[in-house]
């Protein structure tokens, strides 16, 4: 397989900076990513038990490159190539003979005959395609949605590879999934079109999570570029915006994978005006990114309760960026992301909202501090 190599422009760099883009840039984040997917799964056929299944993904690219892009895309399949590779590097138990499931699945697509040997595994699993027959490679495909122009697939991993600290839900109403992110994209498609772009673009998979008691529980995980974790929402807006939000942190993944923006291994750990425990200064240059998706997300609607989301979290945000500037955390060209961070919040400050939800917004804003600040030891 080829691997390009990708570039980022200084003009799309400061875009992403500022929470812009639009789907072009986004498009390069995932290309990017599929191109280290490829690399980490070239590094994994050094392996003598993946060299067959290697040689099957080969030839399925060379009759259809679209359809092993897609198995590429599938977050499965970069969580597992990072954390084999790694485990291959660092002389730990590793599973490349794995390998020829990606491959198999990419060579189904292709219309390839399947000639593999395959390991043992609990549940067998082809991604993008669903649990099959280890004899006859049949499948049960996996339930889709759509989310506007593209089709996401309900994916539950029944492979493995989450975190353990991720609960998945064990029954999907794939009908009410259906109905909510229908009425989540036409808030996303009719008021803001360039992050509904840029979320159809970035997600790929939802995986289910058990519905949560304090409204949407969601999450994004590092190495599973395109998966967005989520419990039911009580709202469209509030799935709206849960989706923005993810997409966010997906955009920052990729963009990491790029930019090194923060100094490695630093242990500092910071207030965090929308988390009740402090985070790392990498987690919270990823809580920052994802509220300014969120404020851009309410500032143009109308509603007072939108009006009081909007002075919340550009506040919390640009404070956030204030804490990362001053940390002594950040790369070069870290600090200059930040800073077109807090240009486009410290505007956004400045403008007018209605006083009922300024004054709600500050309220929440000290509540929180005083809330962490008291949990604090003296």
């Amino acid at each position: 397989m080829t691997v390009p190599r990708w570039r980022l422009s200084t003009a799309a760099f400061t875009a992403l900076a500022r929470g812009e883009g639009g789907p072009e840039v986004v498009r390069d984040l995932r290309l990017a990513r599929r191109s280290r997917t490829s690399l980490l799964i070239r590094l994994i056929a050094t392996a003598p038990e993946a060299r067959p299944a290697y040689r099957l993904l080969v030839d399925a690219d060379r009759v259809s490159p679209g359809e092993v892009a897609t198995v590429l895309d599938h977050p499965s399949v970069g969580a597992w190539a990072i954390r084999t590779a790694l485990a291959m590097r660092s002389r730990e138990p590793a599973r490349p003979a794995e390998l020829s499931f990606t491959a198999a699945a990419a060579a189904i697509r292709a219309g390839l005959p399947v000639t593999l040997d395959f390991p043992p595994a609990e549940v067998f699993a082809l991604p993008t395609l669903g649990i099959a027959d280890p004899v006859t490679l049949t499948h049960t495909p996996m339930p889709e949605v759509a989310l506007g122009p593209r089709t996401v697939q309900i994916d539950t991993w029944p492979g493995g590879g989450v975190p353990p600290e991720l609960p998945i839900a064990t029954a999907v109403d794939v009908d009410s999934w259906r109905r909510s992110l229908a009425a989540a994209w036409r808030i996303l498609s009719t008021d803001h079109p360039t992050l509904a772009a840029e979320v159809a673009e970035l997600v790929t998979v939802i995986t289910p999570m058990p519905a949560s008691s304090t409204g949407t529980t969601s999450a994004t995980v590092a190495d599973a570029f395109g998966c967005v974790f989520l419990s039911p929402s009580p709202d469209p807006e509030t799935l709206a915006v849960t989706l923005v939000h993810e997409a966010q942190h997906t955009k920052l993944v990729a963009l990491m994978d790029l930019f090194p923006l923060v100094v490695p291994d630093r242990r500092e750990i910071f207030y965090a005006p929308w988390r009740e425990d402090p985070r790392p200064l990498a987690g919270l240059l990823h809580g920052t990114y994802a509220h300014l998706g969120v404020a851009r997300f309410w500032r143009t609607r109308p509603s007072l309760t939108a009006q009081t989301e909007y002075a919340r979290w550009r506040q919390a945000a640009y404070t956030a960026t204030g804490t990362l500037l001053t940390s002594g955390g950040l790369t070069p060209t870290g600090h200059h992301f930040v800073t077109e961070m807090a240009h486009v919040l410290r505007k956004w400050c400045a403008e007018p909202v209605h006083p009922e939800a300024e004054a709600a917004a500050r309220t929440r804003a000290t509540a929180h501090h005083t809330r962490w600040t008291s949990r604090q030891p003296h």
